[in-house]
């Protein structure tokens, strides 16, 4: 085996998951999952830095006793599984699982881990997963294959988790990240089914790297698409995601956009502050979120004061219950807070056409009955 090769390949990996861990620590946000997906990526960093000791104490590079040879494939072997043991967390908790709410769960979930702690405690005594000869080399044992399938094991129930969940929920930007996580399993299985038909070539802890880069990567994009103030789909996600349901849209399908501002906003911005603004921003989403918890309508924040709902409408009558309930849920959050001034929504609608030949023709469509909306609440027009 060209143990160059490992050095080379695990110190690049090593590098590239260090420069993720370090964007993740300067943007921490101390979520439970974003520190199991931090201790993931750390547990792989010291894996790759362990493969690399072994490679050069295998190599004849270092001289280093044979117990240190030992500690150095058990620290491999434990932080293998611990990584995907928080790789899991991460998923499970992304995926708000009922794992982490009940202690049975949670409980079985550590099992894969304690076995192999135990397998490479005893395996300093009979070999089961790995023993060092007299000439300090490493040899496989008997069960080295239950480690890579318990390891494999946290990525596998995760990634079919995600891709169930995906599929059954009806929140647009969730179903993405759901996806996203789902993938995670594949670079690992593609690549090393690689090193089984080419074992000469060392690329697992690649297909890992892989893995974590792609993730994160598709996450920060999917963040991209978020309004930070409001939370919401911002304008970006917004027109990808009517863009699509236009072009498989009939003219019969029952496709409405919703457009909606807040009333009187630049008073409240002049009389209360821009302070003050934001925070009726928020309430006004969080409103929009309470109106939608069965999740199948589309939020977005279209910009200022405007907000845009995506949905599929049967009647008149589901229209005026939407328009409804959006402003009941913000009249009721209000009360709530005790809001010193009048929070409320004008609303314009417009069902899907074929005439409309671009995005903003429809929203267009939507924005002239708002504007009609607001100047009959002015009293401008009857």
């Amino acid at each position: 085996m060209d143990y160059v090769w490992i050095i080379e390949i695990d110190f690049f990996c090593c590098l590239i998951l260090g420069i993720i861990l370090y964007s993740l620590f300067m943007n921490y946000d101390r979520q439970t999952k974003q520190r199991y997906y931090m201790k993931a990526i750390i547990m792989g960093v010291i894996s790759f830095l362990s493969e690399i000791n072994w490679a050069l104490i295998e190599s004849k590079l270092i001289a280093e006793p044979r117990i240190l040879n030992y500690l150095t494939n058990a620290i491999y072997f434990i932080t293998s599984i611990l990584m995907g043991y928080f790789w899991f967390c991460y998923v499970e908790i992304a995926l708000e699982s009922r794992v982490f709410k009940m202690r049975r769960l949670r409980i079985i979930a550590r099992i894969p881990v304690v076995v192999v702690i135990i397998g490479v405690v005893v395996s300093y005594f009979n070999g089961i997963l790995f023993y060092i000869d007299a000439d300090n080399v490493y040899h496989r044992g008997p069960l080295v294959i239950a480690h890579t399938v318990l390891c494999h094991l946290y990525t596998i129930i995760t990634s079919a988790h995600a891709v169930s969940k995906a599929y059954r929920t009806k929140v647009y930007l969730k179903s993405v990240e759901y996806r996203i996580l789902s993938m995670f399993l594949i670079f690992p299985l593609a690549i090393g089914i690689i090193q089984i038909v080419v074992p000469s070539i060392p690329t697992v802890s690649f297909g890992i790297t892989l893995a974590f880069m792609f993730v994160y990567i598709d996450l920060q994009n999917l963040l991209i698409s978020v309004d930070t103030l409001s939370g919401l789909n911002n304008r970006n996600q917004l027109m990808r995601y009517l863009g699509s349901r236009m072009r498989n849209e009939s003219e019969n399908g029952g496709l409405y956009v919703f457009m909606l501002d807040i009333n009187k906003f630049k008073k409240i911005n002049d009389t209360y502050g821009h302070v003050e603004g934001d925070a009726a921003l928020i309430r006004c989403a969080n409103a929009l979120k309470v109106a939608n918890q069965n999740g199948k309508n589309f939020i977005g924040r279209y910009g200022g004061d405007e907000f845009i709902i995506i949905a599929d409408v049967k009647s008149e009558q589901e229209v005026q219950e939407i328009c409804q309930s959006m402003n009941d849920a913000l009249k009721n959050i209000c009360e709530e807070e005790r809001v010193p001034y009048d929070l409320s929504f004008s609303i314009g609608y417009a069902p899907y056409q074929k005439s409309y030949k671009s995005i903003q023709a429809f929203i267009a469509a939507a924005d002239k009955k708002l504007y009609e909306a607001k100047m009959r609440r002015d009293g401008l027009i009857i």
